[in-house]
């Protein structure tokens, strides 16, 4: 469990220098005046992006989705109907 932890802060702190150091990069890029080379970072992250959301397959996480709503829905249901088959009441 403490190596869990310890794995987990070390990626939180990778993470946090990983984007400390995009943000000095873009920052120098804009002081010394380099628009060009942003604009085609820019345009490779945004193709970047699209890859991702092209090859996720959302269809899938909303049918699984849909059917744990469905199945927590059917449960909570179940338990209404025991309860008011023994004849307790539930206030509104």
């Amino acid at each position: 469990m403490k190596r869990q932890n310890k794995l987990r802060l070390q990626r939180r702190r990778r993470r946090k220098f990983f984007w400390l150091f995009v943000a000095a990069a873009v920052s120098a890029l804009l002081f010394t005046e380099h628009i060009a080379v942003l604009f085609v970072l820019s345009t490779l992250a945004i193709c970047g992006l699209m890859l991702v959301v092209a090859f996720s397959n959302l269809e899938a996480r909303d049918a699984e989705m849909q059917a744990a709503t469905i199945r927590e829905a059917g449960d909570d249901m179940s338990t209404k109907f025991s309860d008011l088959s023994r004849g307790r009441r539930r206030a509104a």
